[in-house]
């Protein structure tokens, strides 16, 4: 398999403690509201993609205190995940595995992708990374 090309990058993830805040101060530095807020309950999040030039952020807030971003939040960690679009996620999945990277939530539908299937893998530099199936 060629690694350089089963990967296209797709945003950097953002822990917020309040989406509307966050949204505002984002305005303020010329990034764009890319979609409306939207609410996933799978993943206890609520979130919305802003986008400034070529750079996308995906700004995620918890819904509830089983949210995965509160642990982020507690530790102080804002700038948590990095996301790209794959052709094939259970190629990249096991590819990624492959060089020693764990998958941390098997592959579910995501309501941010219109229900497309997303994953997370930790690389073994902790690197927390999601897959979008293209």
């Amino acid at each position: 398999m060629n690694d350089k090309s089963i990967f296209k990058f797709h945003h950097i993830g953002l822990a917020c403690k309040n989406i509307e805040k966050e949204i505002l101060a984002h305005e303020k530095l010329d990034y764009i509201k890319e979609t409306d807020v939207f609410v996933d309950s799978n993943q206890k999040i609520k979130g919305i993609f802003m986008v400034n030039g070529a750079f996308r952020v995906e700004l995620l807030e918890a819904t509830n205190s089983e949210s995965p971003i509160n642990n982020y939040l507690k530790k102080g960690i804002r700038m948590y995940h990095q996301c790209f679009t794959t052709p094939n996620i259970q190629q990249a999945i096991d590819y990624l595995q492959n060089q020693g990277a764990m998958l941390v939530v098997e592959p579910i539908n995501a309501v941010a992708f219109n229900n497309r299937k997303i994953a997370f893998l930790y690389l073994r530099t902790r690197m927390l990374i999601e897959l979008i199936e293209e």
